[in-house]
């Protein structure tokens, strides 16, 4: 019986050789009786150097003495189990989990059983995971971007305070209460489109979206976002949107600075290249009249005597054609001028076309005449413009007279009209010489030097073309010209049809 008993307690000792835990089993007194491999092996030491040795050699200076002292009486009023630091022999530290108990044998000797585990890498994986955890937990609440999970359909999950601060928020909870199709999409089919795109691949980056935030703030956003699953196993959207409003608002205005470089860049171009007409016309255009006046008046001046009254009249004409192109010249010149100091008054009223047309017919009478040109007003109806008289009536002697200079003797010129709803045409028609291809888009340009000789060889600056399109423009209407080499040219002019389209023109142009 007795070697029965020593066989069972064999068995038992050497089972507890076999499990994972360090087990131990002292006296009262805290003196080792036995340890189990696992106990060795933890704290490095062989069996003979801890029998009858107290616990006091694996303890440490981080434990609290007065715990220590309770483990005992603890244990054997019923168990202790919690957290203690080890030193193994060669003095490295653990932290260890112990669960103590008593037992009694039938002779009434009390025993303390120790369960120990080392906890040591768990504890440091568990700090470690803790510290990561603060740390994205830190990222997610202090970061400037809004952070936010959603559903499918649309509804906020959870959100850090930069998204509830882009919103307008006062609180995280308030975001539920937001349809996400309805705040951020144009339309639910850009939503839509946008949930096919994320369940393709997996994700969606650097979607922009533009809303109104609940503290009526516009806010353009980047959405960049990924497909992934909640511990339910449920899909769901975890985004991240970046405000990109300030951006945006830069680059509008760095594009608005550029646009108004680009503008003064035109202008700059437009300033010189009306500096290089206004001198080639003081050099050239205006010298030419002045020599024939000083020409013929010399020969006047020194043979009147003895010129014939033929030879007189012709000298006296040719004096009085060149006194015309010298003060024809002047006018556009100050016209000219005027314009580009911005001393030139827009003062639109209603007048009739007809009837400034024919006073303007008049006034080329006599030169049509003499070029033996048909010139008339073939306008229908009594058509009302609305514009700067003045000017209008300046770009159409411009044009007239233009139109005489280039066209043939029997010839013809004639002004006609094309009356719409929102808009009427005048248009100046020649069955004169006509424009060559090339020079078309010459004849508008203040940066290309072109001028020709009329039928009879009259000679033109070139300005008053430019003219016509800049006060043509200054009545917010267009001029354009449409010609056939050797049979003819029309020049169309196109004002607003009303005083009303007319002010909203002015409106849109401001």
């Amino acid at each position: 019986m007795i070697n029965n008993k020593i066989t069972d307690l064999n068995v038992l000792l050497q089972t507890l050789d076999y499990i994972n835990e360090a087990v131990s089993i002292t006296d009262v007194d805290d003196k080792i009786i036995f340890v189990n491999n696992a106990f060795l092996d933890l704290y490095g030491y062989r069996l003979d150097e801890v029998t009858n040795r107290t616990f006091d050699f694996v303890g440490s200076e981080k434990n609290n003495p007065e715990l220590m002292r309770s483990i005992i009486q603890s244990t054997i009023d019923g168990g202790w189990e919690g957290r203690l630091y080890n030193t193994t022999k060669s003095k490295k530290e653990i932290l260890i989990h112990l669960k103590t108990f008593s037992i009694t044998d039938k002779y009434g000797q009390v025993f303390l059983v120790g369960i120990t585990t080392d906890i040591t890498k768990d504890v440091q994986k568990d700090a470690k995971l803790k510290e990561a955890q603060d740390r994205y937990k830190n990222i997610f609440l202090e970061l400037n971007d809004a952070v936010y999970e959603s559903t499918l359909d649309g509804k906020f999950i959870e959100m850090n305070p930069a998204g509830v601060e882009i919103l307008g928020l006062d609180n995280a909870s308030e975001a539920a209460e937001i349809t996400i199709t309805e705040k951020f999409y144009k339309s639910p089919q850009d939503r839509k489109l946008f949930i096919e795109q994320l369940k393709e691949n997996g994700f969606v980056r650097n979607y922009e979206i533009n809303f109104t935030n609940l503290r009526g703030e516009k806010i353009t956003g980047l959405n960049s976002v990924n497909l992934v699953k909640n511990p339910d196993g449920e899909y769901i959207i975890r985004g991240i949107v970046r405000d990109i409003t300030e951006i945006k608002e830069n680059e509008n205005k760095l594009k608005t600075v550029v646009k108004e470089l680009e503008e003064l860049n035109i202008k700059l171009h437009n300033l010189n290249a009306s500096k290089d007409k206004f001198f080639s016309i003081i050099s050239h255009d205006l010298r030419s009249p002045f020599s024939s006046i000083f020409s013929f008046s010399e020969f006047l001046k020194d043979d009147i005597n003895e010129l014939t009254k033929e030879e007189t009249a012709l000298f006296a004409e040719k004096i009085y054609e060149a006194a015309q192109n010298v003060f024809a010249l002047l006018e556009n010149l100050l016209t000219w001028s005027r314009i580009q100091s911005g001393k030139m008054k827009y003062e639109p009223a209603h007048f009739s076309l007809n009837n400034r047309i024919n006073q303007i017919i008049k006034l080329f009478e006599y030169i049509a005449a003499n070029k033996k040109i048909t010139l008339s007003n073939k306008m229908s109806g009594n058509t009302i413009a609305f514009a700067d008289e003045d000017m209008i009536s300046s770009v159409l002697q411009n044009l007239i007279s233009n139109a005489l200079k280039f066209t043939n003797s029997g010839d013809e010129v004639f002004i006609t009209n094309n009356n719409y709803t929102d808009r009427l045409e005048i248009l100046v028609n020649d069955t004169g010489i006509g424009i060559k291809p090339e020079d078309i888009d010459k004849l508008f340009r203040i940066d290309v030097n072109h001028s020709t000789y009329g039928t009879n060889q009259e000679k033109g600056s070139g300005l008053g073309l430019i003219l016509c399109k800049e006060m043509v423009e200054k009545n917010h209407g267009s001029i354009s010209v449409e010609s056939q080499f050797g049979k003819g040219t029309t020049f169309k002019i196109t004002l607003p049809r009303d005083e009303k389209l007319n002010e909203s023109l002015i409106n849109l142009n401001s």
